[in-house]
């Protein structure tokens, strides 16, 4: 390409039959200046062009970053809800195991205080039939010495009769036949059956 110099510097053979030199001569300096000029302004052109080159690489380079940084933080917030799902999902999990084993201790301690209450009200029916027997015991007991007793005061009465006897006698007998063991009996059945309506 030629510059300005090289338009300057140019010389021309002269010929019998030529031009002007003085206007060929001022022509080209007209040429030179403006063709300076376009040199110039071209140089600067391509300076700026270069600039704008590098202004948009940098860009360009700023746009793959900004996509980069995105596609990160894309890829930590996915992470992040992963995370938190499985975790609720864990508590989740934990939570209705902790319920159930809540849920089964309670029925077992419930189990546990029914049997022992079964247990008491068995042990307490054993405790009270126990009691009842002896009463029957006892009271059989006392019936059979009071009967001796009414015999050796019958005999009595044979070898020493008295009147006074006599009516001592009818007043034992009349005490041992009304059977007061039967009256504790039907007490006793009215207690166990007031019990078992509770």
């Amino acid at each position: 390409m030629l510059t300005p110099v090289d338009i300057h510097n140019q010389d021309f053979k002269i010929s019998f039959r030529g031009y002007d030199r003085d206007e060929i001569d001022d022509f080209l300096d007209q040429v030179v200046n403006d063709y300076e000029k376009l040199f110039r302004e071209n140089s600067q052109l391509k300076k700026e062009i270069e600039l704008n080159e590098k202004a948009l690489g940098q860009y360009h380079q700023l746009e793959k970053n900004l996509q980069d940084t995105l596609l990160v933080a894309q890829r930590t917030a996915d992470e992040v809800t992963n995370t938190a799902n499985t975790r609720a999902e864990e508590v989740r999990a934990t939570a209705k195991q902790a319920s159930e084993n809540i849920i089964r201790a309670a029925e077992l301690e419930a189990k546990r205080r029914l049997e022992d209450a079964a247990q008491k009200v068995r042990e307490a029916v054993t405790e009270y039939e126990r009691i009842v027997s002896e009463k029957r015991q006892f009271i059989a007991k006392i019936r059979n010495t009071l009967k001796t007793e009414l015999s050796l005061l019958e005999d009595m009465e044979q070898q020493f009769p008295d009147k006074q006897n006599s009516q001592v006698l009818q007043d034992v007998n009349i005490e041992i036949g009304t059977k007061p063991e039967d009256n504790y009996d039907n007490e006793a059945a009215a207690e166990v059956a007031s019990e078992e309506n509770e």
